[in-house]
C-alpha cells in the first residue's frame, strides 16, 4: 500500500517539477522576446527611443555641438528669410539666441572657439563670456564653413567656390579652385566635398579627387561624431562615410532632415521642419 501511495508521491512531485521549470522557461523566453522588440529605433543594434529637445521652432539647421561642454549651435527662422544663431545647453535645457544673421557654425574641436557664418562676414563667439566678435569678411555672404588647423573653411554664396579665412584675409582654396562645392567637412586626412555630380573626397595637400558610390541627392549637412567619424545627414536619415569601401550606409531612417550632429555621449541629435530631437539609447523597456 505504501508503496504504491509513495509511487504516485513521487509521480505527481516529478510533474510539478516539470511544470514549474516548463513555466520558468515560458518567462525567460517571453523575456527575452520582450526585450528585443524595439518601439523606438535601432541603431547599430541598440534600441533608441526620441527626446524632443525643443519644438515649436522654424526649421533648425546647421547644427553643431561643442562636445565638452554638450552644447548644442544651430540656425533658426525668426521670420521669413530673418535667420539667427541660437545655442541649446543638452544637459540643463538652456535657449538662447546668440548672434543676428547666423546662417552656420563649427565648433572648434581643440580650442572649442565657435565661429559663425553670417551674410556679412565671420563672428567668434566665446561661451563664457557670451560675446559675439566681428572678425572679418563683411562682404562675404557665407554658405558653409568649417574650422581646421587654425583656418576657416567656407562656401562663398552664390558662386559655390572653397575658400580660406586666415588672419583677416580670403582666397580661394587652391586645390579646389576650379571646383563647384555645395558643402564639405574635414577630418584628420581627408576633405570631403558634395556638389551636383555626387560626394568626393580628396587628400590633404593633394588634387588627387576619388568619387563615392552614394545616393547623395538633399544633402543637409556633413558631422563629425566623437571619434572623429564622418557622417552625412540626408533628407531621408543619418549615413556614415565608408572610406575603405569608398560607399556610404544609412544608420537610421529619419524623415524630412534639416541636420545632425552628436552630442559629448556621441548619441545623434537630428532637426526637422519644427523641432531639435536626440536618440538615447533604450537600457530599459518595463
Amino acid at each position: 500500500m505504501c508503496y504504491l501511495y509513495c509511487k504516485q508521491l513521487f509521480i505527481l512531485q516529478t510533474e510539478m517539477k516539470l511544470i514549474l521549470i516548463l513555466s520558468g522557461l515560458l518567462t525567460i523566453q517571453a523575456g527575452v522576446i520582450k526585450r528585443e522588440i524595439c518601439a523606438g529605433v535601432t541603431i547599430y543594434g541598440v534600441c533608441h527611443k526620441r527626446e524632443i529637445l525643443y519644438e515649436n521652432i522654424r526649421p533648425p539647421f546647421s547644427l553643431a555641438v561643442d562636445q565638452k561642454s554638450n552644447i548644442l549651435y544651430f540656425s533658426h527662422e525668426l521670420t521669413d528669410f530673418v535667420y539667427t544663431t541660437a545655442r541649446f545647453n543638452l544637459d540643463t535645457k538652456e535657449f538662447k539666441n546668440i548672434v543676428a544673421g547666423g546662417f552656420d557654425q563649427v565648433v572648434d574641436r581643440n580650442s572649442h572657439d565657435v565661429y559663425i557664418g553670417t551674410n556679412y562676414g565671420f563672428y567668434k563667439y566665446d561661451p563664457v563670456d557670451d560675446k559675439a566678435t566681428f572678425i572679418g569678411a563683411k562682404d562675404v555672404n557665407t554658405w558653409n564653413i568649417y574650422y581646421n588647423d587654425s583656418i576657416l573653411y567656407y562656401v562663398r554664396f552664390p558662386k559655390n567656390t572653397l575658400n580660406t579665412f586666415q588672419n583677416g584675409v580670403s582666397k580661394k582654396f587652391l586645390e579646389l579652385q576650379d571646383t563647384n562645392v555645395d558643402d564639405f567637412i574635414i577630418d584628420n586626412e581627408f576633405i570631403y566635398f558634395t556638389n551636383d555630380t555626387g560626394l568626393y573626397s580628396q587628400k590633404k595637400g593633394t588634387n588627387d579627387t576619388v568619387l563615392y558610390n552614394c545616393p547623395c541627392r538633399k544633402v543637409k549637412k556633413f558631422t563629425l561624431d566623437t571619434k572623429g567619424t564622418v557622417h552625412i545627414c540626408m533628407q531621408d536619415g543619418v549615413y556614415v562615410v565608408k572610406k575603405d569601401t569608398l560607399t556610404v550606409e544609412k544608420i537610421v531612417d529619419i524623415d524630412f532632415v534639416y541636420g545632425c550632429a552628436f552630442d559629448k555621449n556621441n548619441n545623434i541629435l537630428y532637426s526637422d521642419f519644427t523641432k531639435l530631437v536626440r536618440f538615447l539609447p533604450v537600457t530599459d523597456e518595463k
